[in-house]
């Protein structure tokens, strides 16, 4: 028991290490919507500590590559604890989709939608509080980068602020399938389980399936 937990806590600091370098490499890409927001690669191992050794391992992962962004990260600590949140909401939500659905298939679809609407609520709610108390001055820039880039005219902060919700629940979609189809298809690739037999016993992915599989004949 010790040695698997020694192993889940090295796993997971390895994997967000991984993800904090991600972070710091030129990697990212801006959304063309909102600029100041970035898609990148980062989340893309603290998902795949998730897939591969649990939901303990993807929680671990998720603060150690908050701590190393809080140290080393841009926009510290606002920026770093956004990132934060949005992964652990994430997490938080694949985990609830593989607790309420025994089958894993069927847990990872409904994982991922929890896992994306509990991002999309919470940062929808941490920027409505930046953009109208703490930081307003962004507003104005994602207004601006809207209109210019739809050749919509805006009336009212009102209706900027709306727009700038919406597009950033968007942008929160498309991330969450950025980060987790990548790292299901390379724990998928690892594992083989699209195979028959599954050869890697000690990936969690992998048992959940092979569990699955094991009971589907008692239920029939």
């Amino acid at each position: 028991m010790e040695n698997r937990l020694s192993l889940t806590i090295a796993c997971s600091s390895i994997m967000a290490s991984l993800a904090a370098l991600l972070a710091l490499l030129p990697l990212s890409f801006s959304y063309p919507i909102i600029p100041y927001l970035k898609f990148d690669v980062a989340e893309i191992p603290v998902v795949l500590a998730f897939f591969l050794l649990g939901p303990e391992a993807g929680l671990i992962s998720s603060i150690v590559y908050w701590v190393i962004l809080l140290l080393v990260g841009s926009y510290t600590p606002l920026g770093p604890t956004m990132k934060f949140i949005a992964v652990i909401s994430m997490v938080a939500g694949l985990w609830l989709g593989f607790r309420l659905l025994k089958n894993p298939r069927w847990g990872l679809l409904l994982g991922s939608c929890i896992g994306c609407l509990l991002r999309v609520l919470t940062m929808g709610i941490l920027n409505y509080l930046i953009l109208v108390f703490l930081f307003p001055e962004f507003l104005e820039i994602a207004a601006a980068s809207i209109s210019m880039v739809l050749g919509l005219r805006l009336s009212g902060e009102g209706m900027a602020l709306i727009l700038v919700i919406i597009f950033t629940a968007l942008f929160n979609v498309l991330h969450t399938v950025l980060s987790i189809i990548p790292a299901y298809l390379l724990v998928r690739s690892v594992a083989g389980i699209g195979a028959k037999n599954l050869r890697i016993s000690g990936i969690w992915y992998a048992r959940m399936v092979r569990a699955a599989s094991r009971q589907a004949p008692q239920r029939s």
